[in-house]
């Protein structure tokens, strides 16, 4: 019920191309950034010609049609990268695939959006870099079935943060939480959702980013996460991490979730074939 696939190689994408008929937009994430011990997130010393080599390769798997862009990565200004990295990243790839040509998407936390502060504790002056297209944050729900929750907190937080950071010719993505959980509940063990509730609070929630993206221009896809499940994330948000709860399930075992994406697909789709 996808029209995207994310892929982490020129190899993956035309797999899935040839297999699906499905565009990719590929991780370039690697080429450009590495992670000190310190977890600070840095310019790679030869990133120009890493990204220009993956770039000329790259180029007739755009002009056929098996890669529609490029996602620079995730959640990098919150993991110190500095932002004019970021910005040269985002301009490389921009002067190798001119707009109109290739998508180039980047995901960022909250925290460096809302407060301009990073996990290292520097603050910045955040700004979404002009050379990209897509641009999105990710706002996962984890505390069980409430109405209207996608308006109320991610529609409210891209009304007041996001929208007004994109220039005419860039647009939004969202990113609802589609996964579960068997052992979400505070420390001290309180229960708060287990994996049927996430099943019918993401199904809910699915409806609700489906109608708002369907109505808004300034979206320019819905990318959930996750499908397969990640058996590394911590499926609670109150209990530390590696404690208890590296359980994420993903959106392929839950039945509820799984069958209402794949209803707002065909609807989307219809849409689509009307206009």
């Amino acid at each position: 019920y996808s029209s995207i696939y994310q892929a982490g190689s020129l190899a993956e994408a035309a797999q899935i191309f040839a297999q699906w008929g499905l565009p990719s937009i590929v991780s370039i994430r690697q080429f450009f950034f590495q992670r000190l011990a310190t977890k600070e997130m840095v310019l790679t010393p030869d990133w120009y010609g890493a990204w220009e080599s993956f770039a000329d390769e790259a180029v007739p798997f755009v002009k056929n049609g098996t890669v529609m862009g490029f996602n620079l990565g995730d959640e990098l200004i919150f993991n110190c990268l500095a932002p004019e990295n970021l910005t040269l990243a985002a301009d490389a790839v921009r002067a190798r695939f001119p707009r109109g040509e290739a998508i180039s998407w980047l995901n960022e936390d909250v925290l460096p959006i809302m407060t301009g502060y990073d996990r290292c504790g520097h603050h910045h002056d955040f700004s979404v870099p002009a050379s990209l297209d897509w641009f999105s944050t990710d706002m996962y729900h984890m505390d069980g079935p409430v109405t209207g929750w996608v308006d109320i907190y991610v529609r409210a937080f891209y009304e007041k943060h996001i929208f007004p950071a994109l220039s005419p010719d860039q647009r939004a993505v969202l990113i609802p939480g589609s996964f579960g959980s068997n052992v979400n509940h505070y420390p001290n063990g309180t229960y708060v959702c287990n994996r049927t509730c996430y099943d019918v609070m993401c199904a809910e929630d699915a409806v609700d980013y489906t109608t708002w993206a369907l109505s808004d221009a300034r979206v320019a896809a819905i990318m959930p996460w996750n499908y397969n499940g990640c058996p590394g994330c911590n499926g609670s948000w109150w209990t530390p991490p590696k404690v208890c709860c590296m359980d994420e399930l993903g959106t392929r075992v839950q039945p509820l979730t799984r069958s209402t994406w794949e209803r707002m697909a065909a609807s989307m789709t219809c849409l689509g074939a009307q206009n």
